[in-house]
């Protein structure tokens, strides 16, 4: 049996990314290694663990900030598959996050980050950025795996 270019592509994403979600953990990078951004990500959780076609997901960010965030900021997430972008979603700072952001613990929290036809897909990058605006650095920004799975338990029982 032939095996695709893209097979051994989605099965580095699995090994390197997705085992960790299995465990409980979602293992995230920052966009910029080495760059220290006002915003420390902590943790990045996505619920449910188990992504599926007919549930949807929702991200918690938790982490720190050292600066104060303006109210207008805007937050950016960003679909990708391997280095090819799928979708931007933009939401307003106050929208994911209670404002105003002082200096001190903060939670971002996304909810259904993907639409009925981005569930089709099998994984993602997801990219996670805050700029007060376009022409500024972000004040953070990071970057993880989100695989979905397209196998039933029904299926998995009757096979």
């Amino acid at each position: 049996m032939a095996i695709s270019r893209e097979q051994p592509l989605l099965l580095l994403i699995v090994s390197l990314f997705l085992l960790p979600a299995a465990l409980g953990a979602t293992k995230f990078q920052t966009c910029n290694t080495g760059h220290r951004y006002p915003v420390d990500v902590k943790t990045v959780k996505i619920s449910p663990e188990r992504v599926k076609p007919s549930t949807n997901a929702n991200v918690t960010i938790t982490g720190s900030t050292s600066i104060d965030i303006p109210d207008g900021a805007t937050v950016k997430l960003r679909l990708t598959v391997g280095m090819y972008p799928v979708s931007t979603k933009s939401y307003s700072l106050c929208d994911i996050t209670a404002c105003p952001v002082a200096p001190g613990p903060i939670v971002l929290n996304f909810s259904n980050v993907f639409t009925k036809k981005e569930l089709s897909a099998y994984a993602y990058y997801i990219v996670i950025d805050i700029a007060a605006d376009p022409e500024r650095e972000s004040m953070m920004c990071v970057w993880f795996a989100c695989g979905i799975s397209h196998r039933s338990l029904h299926s998995q029982a009757t096979n």
